[in-house]
């Protein structure tokens, strides 16, 4: 099981995953989002600090919340929790740090949101 948490800015739940690009390792803290259906999304100053560069680094677009195809970069690490690692798709682009669909797949979890006790959680591993 991996405790997650909410923001405290907002009342958004999260989780803390280490994203290893090469030899760095970034934790940031990730929005749980079931509406994303990617693995991860950083920033760009968190993409810098996993020393991903964007010239290097594909282009794709992705949707966003209002439904409009933004332009973003696209890099393939891994992530890691719980003693497995796994390879993921990076999605850079502004806004927060997302955990997607994909991400709770490729892992095996289920994500527990309790909006009342304020706690979530991912369970179930395999």
């Amino acid at each position: 099981m991996v405790d997650g948490f909410f923001l405290n800015f907002r009342d958004l739940p999260a989780v803390k995953v280490p994203v290893l690009f090469g030899e760095a390792v970034s934790s940031p803290d990730f929005i749980l989002d079931t509406g994303f259906s990617g693995d991860i999304k950083v920033d760009s100053q968190t993409a810098n600090d996993l020393g991903i560069d964007l010239n290097d680094a594909a282009i794709t677009h992705i949707g966003n919340a209002n439904g409009q195809r933004v332009p973003a970069r696209l890099a393939h690490g891994f992530a890691e929790l719980e003693g497995k690692k796994k390879p993921m798709n990076i999605i850079i682009a502004d806004g927060p740090h997302l955990v997607g669909i994909s991400f709770l797949s490729a892992f095996g979890y289920t994500a527990v949101v309790d909006c009342k006790n304020w706690e979530c959680h991912l369970e179930g591993a395999r």
